[in-house]
């Protein structure tokens, strides 16, 4: 077979078998390949003739099966009849470059660096041509032998990069880095300087990164041995030193703005040369170095920004703080420990009951007042005042830390304290939160139809929930809530029933179905006690009575917050009594089994009073029950004694002065002697008068009543104690039925965890629970704190 040999070649091609000769032929040109002579290059034609040269003495060699070494032909016999030739040839390939490598100098007007990435550069280029010159090597013999194991055989790119690795890089590396870094440096400090020259010479060391097991695989041991610890060794150094000179000079939020340009110079600076590997770790350091060793210094500024209401600067902070998560805590802790105090100023401008003296405080100026000295708290200004504080920093939580969860939970814990434990909700530190109690009154006010439209325009349900939301004791809420609701329902006070509704809705978005299931009955009562006010209008109609209406309203007495008072007796004029007698008999009937308790305390009336001028309207008086009694019985006789008037009405006396006090005080009778302290006398006469006078012709004589406040407190807080005992009764038993067994703290943990949507359990109330269902047989203690269900 024919060896190959281009035509016109000047120099002929040594014998394929000959291997120094074949050495000879491509040497020089290896040289130039490889750049030893500097750019010069090598034209097409010798490349292609150092490639034939190399592949003619491949295959002749594998053909014959012999090997012939620097000394002369090895002994056929001793070899197979047909092997891969190539070792010779590679081990003069190898000493080649060791011996290129090692000569190469640098010019005397360049840096190593410059030397190192313009040597390196064009080596590179041209190991990747003797790659191509060597393929036929590369492809049989070379892979052959890594096949069989041979771990330190190499592709001659390979080759080229590890003796690159040995020769120059091994022993220049301290001095090829510090040149690095002094650039880095020279770049932070703002001088200009080749960006390439660094690119290039970070690239080579992931280049030189060459894993001898597996030569396919991404190898970056001398890029971060080499270079990264170095690099991010001296970055740390860099910024510590810097940080620290630029905050002993300049203001915090100085020092913020310049960490901003510091961090996008280093992430920009990365982009050009850093691996992915080091952009993380530098990203780290210079988060430590910057931020997290002076989160003090920001922390100490933080309030002061927060004062000034300084939001851009509290948002370049967190910005720079949500780098290092574990920063944020603090901050947040310190936030909300800010909002407490600042909720502080506001409840305690409201007890002086003035505007704010401090005129930067928008939210305490523009909602104290209202309140006279040592007299109620004003629901609306109190309301609103919580809500300003909320309302304040939600807006610094929304804007400046971006809806972060770390400082919706400072404001949220925040708003919680001030809400239930400011000093106006708790009176002593043992009684209970009387924010509850205060804002199902800011509810009443715009809920009610007989509120001022200019005292409730800006009072709302959005601002209820905003409240609300943070109550601890919502069945307190509820309660007091509850009451209301019903007076404003069975007195027909209500804005809207719509109105009425949507809050309930909201109430219910908020908490539970079952929060509002009482509420939503009572609605339902109201409807029903439709159908039965009809049929009494009929009935009136046909018996042509002189009662023009009569509304009764038929309400569950365990939905209801409402109870009869023993003391409250009264004696109805036969004509009323026949038709309260007529009703209960039509309603029994209907309804068999249910039994009515008449609640004539809540009852309302209205009656007709001819006692107007000449020529006008007769007046309409709303009163109670027993007020209704007091006056028909002034059809028959002008003036009454105060123990006639009880005899007439069949009523307690005191229940009858407190009647009598709005009419006398209104002028509609007049009292002989004269004097609240002889009103509930004996022998004290009441005569109404002839004419009475009023710019009003409807007048309301109930609102005028004192009210059994305390009473309503104390039934009030009954109803809420006994809720919760059943509540806490039921949650127990169902978590004991559910676990079986359980240790006192995790019980404890799960009934507070379940009760958090009425109220917070108080351990002592919890420990009076267990005892009691103990003592019931519900379950029992194993010992001092394990609890066992009892089926």
């Amino acid at each position: 077979m024919s060896q190959q040999q281009p035509l016109g070649s000047p120099i002929p091609f040594p014998a394929s078998s000959d291997l120094n000769g074949t050495w000879a032929f491509i040497q020089p040109s290896l040289g130039l390949i490889l750049g030893s002579s500097g750019d010069q290059g090598v034209t097409s034609k010798v490349y292609m003739n150092c490639y034939t040269a190399v592949y003619n003495y491949c295959t002749n060699k594998s053909r014959n099966g012999g090997s012939i070494s620097d000394t002369g032909p090895t002994n056929p016999a001793t070899t197979n009849s047909y092997s891969l030739a190539g070792s010779e040839i590679y081990s003069k390939l190898e000493k080649y470059l060791v011996k290129l490598i090692t000569s190469l100098r640098k010019e005397p007007n360049e840096s190593f660096l410059e030397f190192y990435v313009r040597r390196l550069n064009r080596f590179t280029i041209g190991a990747g041509y003797m790659n191509n010159v060597f393929d036929y090597m590369n492809r049989y013999w070379v892979q052959k032998e890594r096949s069989d194991g041979r771990r330190d055989i190499y592709d001659v790119s390979t080759l080229c990069v590890l003796q690159w690795k040995a020769q120059m890089f091994v022993n220049n590396a301290d001095r090829l880095i510090e040149e690095i870094m002094d650039q880095i440096e020279r770049q932070r400090n703002n001088e200009i300087i080749d960006t390439n020259l660094i690119s290039s010479a970070v690239k080579s060391l992931v280049y030189l990164g060459v894993d001898t097991q597996d030569l396919k695989k991404a190898n970056l041991v001398v890029y971060i041995n080499y270079f990264e610890k170095k690099f991010l060794e001296e970055t740390a150094k860099y910024y510590r030193l810097e940080s620290n000179e630029f905050l002993a000079e300049h203001n915090v939020v100085d020092y913020m703005k310049k960490c901003e340009t510091r961090l996008n110079e280093e992430i920009s600076r990365s982009n050009n040369y850093l691996e992915d590997h080091t952009k993380k770790a530098l990203v780290d350091t210079l988060n430590t170095v910057l931020i997290k060793d002076h989160a003090n210094e920001m922390y100490d500024q933080f309030i002061s920004l927060l004062e000034n209401n300084q939001l851009e600067h509290i948002q370049r902070m967190y910005k720079l703080m949500s780098r290092v998560p574990s920063t944020l805590e603090p901050l947040a802790e310190s936030l909300e420990r800010y909002i407490k105090n600042d909720a502080i100023k506001v409840i305690e401008e409201i007890k002086k009951g003035g505007e704010s003296t401090n005129n930067d405080n928008e939210e305490v100026a523009a909602v104290t007042k209202a309140k006279k000295s040592n007299g109620p708290i004003n629901p609306k200004t109190y309301v609103h005042s919580l809500i300003s504080v909320y309302l304040k920093f939600n807006d610094v939580v929304n804007d400046a830390f971006e809806k972060d969860p770390i400082f919706i939970r400072a404001l949220d814990n925040a708003c919680r304290h001030f809400v239930n434990k400011n000093s106006i909700a708790l009176v002593n530190p043992k009684s209970s939160s009387k924010t509850p109690e205060i804002l199902a009154r800011y509810a009443d006010a715009f809920l009610r139809s007989s509120s001022k439209e200019a005292d409730t325009y800006d009072m709302n349900t959005d601002n209820l929930m905003i409240v609300f939301k943070f109550v601890e004791d919502k069945d307190a809420f509820e309660e007091n809530y509850r009451r209301m609701l019903a007076k404003r329902l069975i007195n027909n006070t209500s804005k809207s029933e719509e109105l009425e509704e949507s809050v309930i809705k909201r109430l219910q978005e908020e908490n539970s179905l079952e929060y509002t299931s009482k509420m939503n009955k009572m609605f339902v009562d109201m409807k029903s006690s439709e159908d039965l006010k009809m049929k009494m209008r009929d009935h009136l109609v046909e018996i042509d009575s002189s009662l023009k209406d009569f509304t009764p309203l038929i309400l569950a007495s365990s939905m209801w917050p409402f109870s009869k008072q023993p003391d409250y007796v009264v004696k109805f004029p036969q004509d009323l009594q026949d038709i309260i007698d007529n009703f209960t008999e039509l309603y029994t009937k209907a309804h068999t089994g249910r039994q009515l308790d008449w609640l004539w305390n809540h009852g309302r009336s209205e009656i007709k009073a001819n006692l107007s001028r000449k020529g006008k309207p007769a007046f309409t008086f709303i009163v109670t029950n027993v007020q209704l009694l007091i006056l028909l019985a002034f059809n028959d006789r002008k003036t009454y004694s105060f123990s006639e008037l009880q005899e007439v009405v069949g009523c307690p006396p005191h229940l009858l002065d407190n009647q009598i006090t709005p009419l006398v005080k209104y002028k509609l009778f007049e009292q002989s002697p004269s004097g609240p302290q002889n009103q509930n006398k004996p022998n004290t006469t009441f005569t109404i008068v002839d004419e009475y006078k009023s710019r009003k012709l409807k007048v309301n004589f109930v609102s005028s009543l004192k009210s059994e406040q305390r009473q309503e407190d104390d039934e009030i807080s009954k109803e809420i104690s006994e809720s919760r005992q059943l509540y806490l009764r039921a949650c127990i038993v169902r978590i004991m039925k559910a676990r079986k067994t359980i240790s006192h703290p995790e019980l404890y943990n799960e009934v507070v965890t379940q009760s958090l949507s009425r109220f917070h359990a108080k351990n002592t109330d919890v420990k009076k629970t267990i005892t009691l269902l103990i003592e019931q047989n519900y379950m029992k203690r194993i010992d001092n704190s394990i609890y066992e269900y009892v089926a």
